[in-house]
């Protein structure tokens, strides 16, 4: 894409008094499906409320199919969008940076009459200060989702603690059609980034373990990328050969989602939506900051549902596997104790210990 271009639109004639609220969110899929709390405590104090989102081509899918929202604009992460943000200028009653990044406060502030966002406490932020409206800081020690909500009471509305990811019965009759195991567990080994992977050993190691110790079928998850498709061949090597794969969009995995006993995933966007959608999630994770970045627990009050930032830690339908060491979570994307060129934490997660979570969760859901 080359500008920015409406791909979702279920507009019908606006009243006149109806509010128009656009929801910037410029960075990944997982940063626009944590804002979904926000659209969702909007529409929940303004029913008749129009709801927009502006982000980056190919992190719509977080919000397509969201019946909260009437319209995704997309523009490139690379180059310029000058002359579509000019476009929407003041179009919108309010604007949200939903980010702190600085394309995503200047664009709220340009799109809006009046503009609240997210900015860090730096002092190189001071002009973010001058062109927003409001603002309110992000903090690491609290979740990603609780520094969405400050937003909410800074407009004055009660903060609604539940993120949203939609799929229709389209998806649901896919997901069903393709998976044909009564009782199974949706497995996600990927991310963009190669430092949060889990060897491809030990998920062929687990899925076994499944099939050996609980009444569930592993079915791993299939994407069209490439590195990907290498990855899930490579793991499929040390797996038993009942395991089962499924190939899906973003949205039909939702629908999945709905379906499973349990989830398991690493640090990446699927396992975000798998807490969104209330699944039994275990996510495993190497150095990050699980305090701010660890899945949200629908309806979870605390400001941090996994405050400890480390070890094994339980909250709601959602456990965090990470190991209880002292350099962990380092939040970088190597690791300082070894010369393999490892992430040695998250390598050391063993897949008994996943199994042990799985089957805690299963006995409780």
């Amino acid at each position: 894409m080359t500008g920015g271009c409406a791909i979702s639109d279920k507009t019908e004639k606006r009243k006149p008094d109806t509010p128009t609220i656009l929801i910037v969110v410029l960075r990944y899929i997982g940063d626009v499906l944590v804002t979904t709390p926000l659209a969702l405590s909007i529409k929940t104090a303004y029913p008749e409320a129009e709801i927009d989102y502006l982000v980056f081509a190919g992190t719509d899918k977080a919000v397509f199919k969201n019946p909260l929202i009437r319209t995704i604009y997309t523009i490139p992460r690379k180059g310029t969008s000058f002359r579509f943000l000019l476009s929407l200028f003041r179009r919108y009653d309010l604007a949200l940076a939903a980010n702190p990044s600085d394309r995503t406060v200047i664009a709220a502030a340009v799109a809006g009459k009046r503009s609240v966002g997210l900015i860090y406490n730096l002092k190189k932020e001071w002009w973010k200060r001058v062109v927003l409206d409001s603002s309110s800081i992000c903090y690491n020690r609290f979740h990603v989702v609780t520094a969405m909500l400050s937003l909410a009471r800074d407009i004055g509305i009660s903060p609604m603690p539940r993120a949203v990811m939609g799929f229709d019965d389209n998806d649901l009759a896919f997901a069903r059609a393709n998976i044909s195991a009564k009782r199974f567990i949706l497995i996600h080994p990927y991310s963009m980034k190669r430092c949060k992977y889990w060897p491809a050993e030990n998920w062929g190691k687990l899925a076994a373990l499944i099939h050996e110790d609980t009444d569930c079928t592993a079915v791993f998850t299939a994407t069209p990328s490439p590195e990907d498709k290498g990855f899930l061949e490579e793991i499929l090597s040390f797996s038993p050969r009942d395991v089962m794969t499924f190939s899906c969009d973003l949205n039909q995995f939702a629908a999945a989602l709905k379906d499973c006993a349990a989830y398991v995933g690493i640090d990446t966007a699927a396992t975000h939506m798998a807490a969104a959608l209330d699944a039994p999630t275990i996510a495993l994770y190497g150095p990050t900051l699980t305090r701010y970045w660890g899945p949200w627990p629908n309806g979870c009050e605390e400001p941090s549902p996994f405050a400890a930032n480390k070890g094994i830690q339980r909250k709601g339908y959602v456990t965090v596997v990470q190991k209880d060491w002292e350099c962990v979570p380092c939040n970088k994307e190597f690791c300082r104790i070894t010369k393999r060129g490892r992430i040695e934490c998250l390598e050391a997660i063993s897949p008994e210990e996943v199994l042990q979570e799985i089957i805690n969760r299963l006995k409780l859901h």
